[in-house]
């Protein structure tokens, strides 16, 4: 039988709870998920989560028991292990080590949404518990998640979008009853919704993109067209807007005297230091030099 969150409680008391990260990503209003660190020792609590979430153990080892669905399970965790937990039953948790743990919550209803467009023929979907599992690409995905929190959310929505697309199809793979069943996009974008995107994009460089404004312009569901835009073009939308503004600033840095600041505002970013950043990764040289060799 499976226990109610009292009778866990009952069993082990509360000695310590965590009720506020060190760092979150709710200040930045990400769409469907969210990134909070936490830092504690010296554990027992009973937690019952409202959304998916992804645990990361970022600094063990420790020794972790939890308690869920009536079986009771202690395993040694060290960085980089990964724990999956659905919403549902509560479950208990305890360790008595330092650790430091990054959760990645992911709302129902996004999870659903994904489901829809990559899972239509496999009935009925679920994640699956997993407690203690090692997943580089659920790992990396988190990391990059937690950076863009620390930075401010510098990088912008469809980049969050983009992590997030891949980690949830990732987990539809690999921790899900789904499995193998998830379906890759069937046909690429027909070339005059791929027009249309490409111009809707090109025309708004300047602005903050989000995944659902550039999907709404060709009528896709947004993780679904993000899927299949990648598979037509050869990179996702994130990276395809990166490679305009990119193109368009080495064009305003030929052909005007506008100061670095100002080209940096016309291409969609508020921050000229990411910006500069940015642009040296994508063409090995920073603005100024850029301009001074054109």
């Amino acid at each position: 039988m499976s226990l109610s969150r009292g009778q866990l409680a009952g069993e082990c008391a509360p000695r310590w709870s965590h009720t506020k990260p060190v760092l979150s990503s709710a200040p930045r209003g990400w769409d469907g998920i969210s990134v909070d660190l936490f830092r504690a020792r010296d554990v027992d609590f009973v937690a019952q989560y409202p959304d998916h979430t992804v645990s990361v153990i970022l600094r063990g080892p420790l020794n972790l028991l939890q308690r869920r669905h009536g079986r009771m399970q202690r395993r040694t965790m060290r960085a980089g292990d990964i724990i999956v937990t659905p919403v549902g039953e509560p479950k208990l948790l305890s360790h008595r080590e330092e650790a430091e743990v990054l959760k990645v919550r992911i709302a129902p209803l996004l999870l659903d949404r994904v489901i829809a467009d990559f899972c239509p023929a496999s009935g009925s979907v679920e994640l699956l518990d997993d407690f203690g599992t090692r997943d580089a690409h659920i790992e990396g995905v988190a990391r990059a998640l937690l950076a863009e929190a620390r930075s401010g959310g510098v990088a912008g929505p469809l980049y969050v979008e983009s992590l997030a697309n891949q980690l949830i199809v990732h987990l539809l793979r690999h921790h899900s009853s789904a499995g193998r069943r998830v379906e890759d996009a069937a046909a690429p974008l027909p070339r005059y919704k791929l027009r249309r995107a490409t111009e809707y994009i090109n025309d708004n460089l300047r602005e903050s993109l989000a995944l659902k404004d550039i999907a709404r312009t060709v009528s896709m569901s947004p993780y679904h067209f993000a899927h299949v835009f990648k598979q037509t073009v050869g990179v996702t939308p994130h990276h395809y807007v990166i490679e305009r503004r990119i193109e368009k600033a080495k064009s305003l840095l030929r052909d005007t005297a506008w100061p670095v600041t100002q080209i940096a505002q016309q291409v969609g970013y508020t921050n000229p230091s990411h910006f500069s950043t940015v642009f040296q990764r994508f063409t090995g040289h920073s603005p100024r030099a850029y301009r001074h060799d054109a």
